[in-house]
């Protein structure tokens, strides 16, 4: 006989285990029912590459949860990806009602998903990552040239202020977004201050105390 997990545990292990040996269909290769339980995992490879949070995981989720209403948990194991898309979902995991629950790690734009969450725990030896929204120049260069006559922007000076204004604009959504899932707003702050390359991973008794953690 093993001792020292509980039945919730194994019952985490055992859908992340599903996800690996049994992908039933195209969706369970992301996303996985386990009884009450919905595993969304980005990090495991599909077809020998990590995938990323991304658009249509929105639909999926939205149609597994209509198609599973004993679901109640997301179980989360991502390192990130698209910020906009984890919008959606957090909303999806908020007007579902549902708990999260961080199976092995929770990073980056992973982190609104998992606050969407009612009642919101992390396995032991699992671990949150914090750090600033980025935009890299590939794609600053790429939006700038698709859009700039949507917005008539006549110069790289008129964009710039453009994404000036448009970046406090995210840093404040951002920040009241999480102060509205209970965080504390000296910790969301905190938060915000390492860039996209170094993460920041407080220790489980801070997440606590800040509010991430509800029990």
């Amino acid at each position: 006989m093993v001792y020292g997990r509980s039945a919730a545990q194994w019952s985490v292990s055992l859908a992340l285990l599903m996800c690996l040996f049994f992908p039933a269909d195209a969706r369970a290769d992301r996303f996985t029912v386990a009884g009450q339980q919905l595993v969304y995992d980005t990090v495991t490879p599909v077809d020998g590459e990590q995938q990323d949070i991304r658009g249509d995981d929105v639909d999926e989720m939205r149609s597994l949860l209509r198609d599973h209403p004993e679901v109640s948990e997301l179980v989360i194991h991502s390192t990130g990806g698209g910020h906009y898309a984890s919008m959606e979902l957090a909303a999806l995991v908020i007007d579902f009602e549902l708990d999260t629950h961080i199976a092995e790690t929770c990073e980056s734009s992973c982190v609104p998903v998992f606050l969407g969450g009612a009642k919101r725990t992390m396995a032991r030896g699992a671990r949150i990552g914090f750090h600033q929204l980025s935009w890299d120049a590939e794609a600053v260069q790429q939006y700038y040239d698709d859009n700039r006559e949507r917005y008539e922007w006549e110069t790289p000076f008129e964009f710039a202020e453009w994404m000036y204004q448009d970046t406090q604009t995210e840093t404040y959504n951002r920040l009241a977004y999480m102060v509205s899932r209970g965080v504390d707003a000296e910790f969301a702050i905190r938060t915000i201050r390492k860039p996209d390359t170094t993460l920041w991973f407080p220790y489980r008794a801070v997440l606590m105390a800040a509010g991430v953690l509800t029990e």
